[in-house]
């Protein structure tokens, strides 16, 4: 029976995604040449049609070329992956997925530390520059929102 489509990315169609998203648009032909290793013009050209499926690119039309830029912006993508990493092996849980990486020393007391910092931060509103406005002002002096 024929796999389903995910809508994840695999690991070559992130590296196509990067560098869309560094380029901002590209030919097949740039991807390719941006790509780590090496791959065959046909595959890159097919993974980016796969993306485009998934609705992670779009190509316009400019002479002979076809100019393929990302649609999905990067934090959506990892947001999206963190998701499916989150359900998939770790029943839905932050909290076991950052223990496990503590266990796995792959985040040392220091940065964990500067998380928890950047963390207790007030998040800023869209429009409006992180420590700007009254609301700051109201919450370093120990008032409410």
């Amino acid at each position: 029976m024929p796999r389903l489509p995910s809508e994840t990315l695999t690991g070559r169609e992130s590296e196509i995604m990067d560098v869309l998203w560094n380029l901002g648009e590209a030919t097949a032909e740039q991807v390719r040449e941006e790509l780590s290793g090496s791959s065959h013009d046909s595959t890159v050209r097919t993974l980016l049609r796969v993306l485009e499926r998934k609705g992670y690119a779009a190509h316009e039309v400019r002479g002979k070329a076809y100019l393929y830029r990302a649609v999905v912006p990067r934090q959506k993508a990892q947001r999206r992956a963190l998701r499916t990493l989150l359900a998939r092996f770790f029943g839905g849980s932050a909290e076991d997925l950052v223990l496990r990486l503590i266990e796995d020393e792959r985040i040392t007391p220091e940065q964990l530390d500067a998380l928890r910092e950047a963390a207790s931060q007030p998040k800023p509103r869209p429009g409006r520059r992180r420590g700007t406005g009254p609301d700051r002002t109201r919450r370093r002096e120990g008032g409410e929102r």
